[in-house]
């Protein structure tokens, strides 16, 4: 009985380990800033530049999408990416890094964020301190 109990924890720390494998082979971890943009009032355009930076494990063509919009905003055909991009923004939008087969590899969600002042207390009573 024990050499059978052991026999299936090492198939199962086999399969472990081989799915821990596959996992951090397909991994790209993409990094945009900024991810929140302010604006004064609500529907008033926002206007930023994201720096996005992505790493690849294999070569392959990537390119980077931009919600709701037909074509791609650049392709690339290296390992490492760091892009510069302007966009004008009315709400919320999803960028996302995507291969050749039209396959996402990941997204970010930039928000747009309307400033809102702190308010502020409102003195009441008379102008007189006892100290």
């Amino acid at each position: 009985m024990p050499s059978n109990a052991t026999k299936l924890i090492q198939c199962m720390l086999l399969l472990a380990l081989a799915t821990s494998f596959y996992c951090q082979g397909n991994s790209t971890q993409v990094n945009v800033k900024p991810k929140t943009c302010a604006v004064l009032e609500a529907g008033r355009p926002c206007h930023l530049t994201l720096k996005i930076s992505y790493r690849l494990e294999a070569l392959e063509q990537t390119c980077i999408w931009v919600a709701l919009r037909e074509a791609p905003e650049q392709c690339f055909d290296r390992l490492s990416v760091d892009h510069l991009l302007e966009l004008t923004l009315t709400k919320d939008t999803l960028v996302q890094i995507k291969d050749i087969n039209n396959k996402v590899l990941d997204e970010v969600t930039i928000q747009i964020a309307t400033y809102q002042p702190v308010n502020t207390r409102k003195r009441r009573g008379l102008n007189w301190n006892l100290l």
